[in-house]
């Protein structure tokens, strides 16, 4: 594998969360699995700050039905004088609960706050690795690419009229690039001609294919910038002048040199070095044979540009296969699960994901030199909307199992169940909404994040309210005990 460039635009993301997904991922040595882990061990100790929670919520619910009779009456009574109702309700409120309404409600503010920091900052933090692994796999692809048409040219070195050198591109099926780790740390990049045996590679017994003949080795470069310096004499005067040459100038002016652009008007081929006449018979789009004016068959010449083109994208390719973020049917856990998403973005995409700041001049360029080729032959639609349906799904049922349990409970000691109202109510409809929301627009590491905490929430979920049942029942029973106690000292 071909190392990463070091001048990547976008900074590697630092922070809280950063450092802890990182963590995470030097033991997993993948992201989703971090991610999960992560999750877990957040839900789990989330999981005794939300036993407390609904411990609370429990306690305020049991006053609530005590004193819903008397506010049904109330209501009844003062309906026709709203300003009334909201005093007498207000009494009613301090008499049942007294500062333990207040101590719930805070409680509950502090707990629900929490939960929307971890939320938000982890959202933020999972969007700032998205923009840096993007921009990093890209320029990954980016210098293999640029590196295999540097040693393409290396080997041509300016003579692309070279008959024998030219004849090993007539096969250029049997040509391939081999990326060797050296001692001092550096990295060579080889053009081979790989060993065939009939229409077969040979392959050793490692299942590799067997290098016939090395071609041209040279650095593989994560740089290819440098400082052009011209001198020059006016009236016995020498001056200097430096000219900085960044690395997206010599990979455009390989591009140009290998594959030779047409203005208008001109005819396409004219420029092109023709390795084999006549070479590929042209078919239409319903695979008819296409013919001439005068019915004779129509070939394609093999140009030299498109042999270069077929080993530099197969060696592309090769790296998209090994360094691809992919996870079950998500073939980019970086970007949304959704099927309006292509799972190589297009040049827009890629702008808006890194930021139009972090784009160099003469990317766009590149960009359709290689990732137009990759596309047709490793894009496909990015997912499916599954990861947002299971976020919708899941929490739902946290929430239908919730309310069962408060239905069952009230039944069971005979009361009316406390009916949600307000904020409340709507809030078991939002909530679920927004997790698909974000699952839908956002990248799918940050939705299987959304989508574990909901699972292990749902798991844990009976644990707590046996936990919460259980402190429910000794707060009665040192109530009742405490009543039984007044009692007889009266006597």
């Amino acid at each position: 594998m071909a190392i990463l460039s070091t001048l990547l635009a976008v900074s590697e993301p630092t922070g809280f969360w950063p450092t802890i997904i990182r963590a995470f991922d030097a033991v997993t040595n993948n992201y989703v699995l971090a991610i999960i882990f992560l999750t877990v061990v957040i839900r789990l100790i989330w999981g005794i700050i939300d036993t407390y929670s609904k411990y609370n919520q429990q306690k305020m619910n049991a006053v609530q039905q005590k004193m819903q009779p008397e506010l049904e009456k109330l209501k009844a009574k003062y309906e026709k004088t709203p300003e009334i109702l909201n005093q007498k309700q207000n009494e009613v409120y301090r008499r049942y609960y007294g500062k333990s309404y207040y101590t719930g409600c805070l409680v509950m503010l502090i707990v629900m706050a929490l939960n929307l920091v971890i939320f938000f900052t982890l959202f933020s933090g999972l969007n700032t690795m998205a923009s840096f692994n993007i921009d990093t796999s890209y320029n990954n692809l980016k210098f293999s690419y640029a590196n295999t048409l540097n040693v393409i040219d290396d080997y041509f070195d300016g003579n692309y009229q070279d008959a024998e050198k030219l004849a090993y591109f007539e096969d250029y099926q049997s040509l391939g690039i081999v990326i060797e780790a050296q001692e001092d740390g550096s990295q060579t990049i080889s053009l081979v001609k790989y060993q065939r045996d009939g229409e077969d590679f040979v392959l050793d017994q490692d299942g590799n294919k067997v290098v016939e003949l090395v071609l041209n080795t040279t650095e593989y470069k994560t740089d290819f910038g440098y400082i052009d310096s011209s001198t020059s004499t006016v009236d016995g005067v020498t001056t200097t002048e430096n000219k900085a040459i960044t690395s997206n100038d010599y990979i455009i002016t390989l591009i140009n040199t290998i594959f030779p652009s047409y203005g208008e008007g001109e005819e396409e081929g004219s420029k092109e070095i023709i390795l084999i006449e006549d070479y590929e018979q042209l078919f239409d789009e319903e695979g008819n044979a296409l013919t001439d004016e005068d019915g004779n068959l129509v070939y394609q010449d093999l140009y030299l540009s498109t042999a270069i083109q077929e080993v530099s994208l197969n060696y592309v390719v090769d790296i998209y296969d090994l360094n691809k973020d992919s996870f079950l049917w998500i073939e980019n856990y970086w970007l949304a699960d959704s099927p309006t998403i292509q799972s190589i973005m297009s040049y827009d995409n890629l702008v808006s994901q890194v930021g139009s700041e972090n784009i160099e001049t003469g990317e766009e360029t590149i960009y359709n030199a290689f990732m137009l080729d990759l596309q047709d032959a490793r894009g496909r639609v990015n997912g499916y909307y599954i990861l947002p349906i299971l976020c919708v799904l899941v929490s739902t049922l946290s929430i239908v199992l919730n309310n069962l349990y408060t239905k069952r409970k009230s039944k069971k000691e005979g009361k009316e169940p406390v009916k949600q109202q307000g904020a409340a109510k709507w809030m078991q409809i939002i909530v679920p909404v927004m997790l698909g929301i974000f699952a839908l627009f956002y990248n799918s590491v940050f939705a299987i994040y959304m989508l574990t905490g909901q699972v292990v929430s749902t798991i844990i979920l009976p644990l707590q309210l046996l936990i919460v049942d259980k402190l429910i029942g000794r707060k009665k029973k040192k109530e009742e005990s405490q009543v039984t106690v007044d009692y007889s000292r009266k006597f």
